[in-house]
C-alpha cells in the first residue's frame, strides 16, 4: 500500500468528497495529491504544487486542476477538526489551542 492510498482511506472516512453522490472521488484524489506535494515542498504556491503533483498531465493542466479544486471544494471544518483530533490522539487529553492570525498587506490596502 502506498502512502497516498493510506491517506485517501483515512480522509475518505472523515470527508464526504469520496462518497457518491455527496462528493467526487476525483476531488479526494486531488486533495491527497496536493497534500503530498505540499509536504514535499513545504510551501503553498499553486505553480510549484502543480509541478510537484504526481500526475501524467501537463503542468498547465495540473495547475488548472488545483485552481478548480479551490473554486469548487467545500471544506467541512468540523470534520477536519475531528480528523486532526483523532490522528493525533487528542481526545480526553489536555491541550492548548494556538491561533496564528497573520496580517497580510496587499496592494488594495491592509487585510486583517
Amino acid at each position: 500500500m502506498e502512502l497516498s492510498d493510506g491517506l485517501r482511506v483515512s480522509l475518505k472516512g472523515h470527508l464526504d468528497w469520496g462518497k457518491y453522490p455527496k462528493g467526487h472521488k476525483c476531488r479526494l484524489d486531488c486533495f491527497v495529491g496536493m497534500l503530498l506535494a505540499l509536504v514535499r515542498l513545504k510551501r503553498m504556491n499553486l505553480t510549484q504544487l502543480a509541478l510537484a503533483f504526481a500526475s501524467q498531465a501537463k503542468p498547465k493542466s495540473r495547475y488548472r486542476r488545483l485552481q478548480r479544486f479551490f473554486q469548487e471544494a467545500v471544506f467541512d471544518y468540523d470534520a477536519i477538526a475531528r480528523l486532526i483530533m483523532q490522528l493525533f490522539d487528542f481526545y480526553e487529553k489536555l491541550y492548548y489551542l494556538t491561533l496564528d492570525r497573520t496580517n497580510w498587506k496587499c496592494t488594495q490596502g491592509h487585510k486583517g
